[in-house]
């Protein structure tokens, strides 16, 4: 029974931090894109 409940915590930990990590690393993206172009423009 232990097995089933811990199994279903790590499957829910990873549905909910994957699109959490996918979100950061665009946001960590675009801060990267976004000072690259305002800094050669300016």
């Amino acid at each position: 029974m232990t097995l089933i409940a811990s199994h279903f915590l790590a499957g829910s930990l990873l549905t909910m931090l994957l699109p959490i990590g996918l979100l950061v690393v665009i946001g960590v993206y675009w801060l990267v894109v976004l000072r690259r172009h305002g800094g050669g423009t300016e």
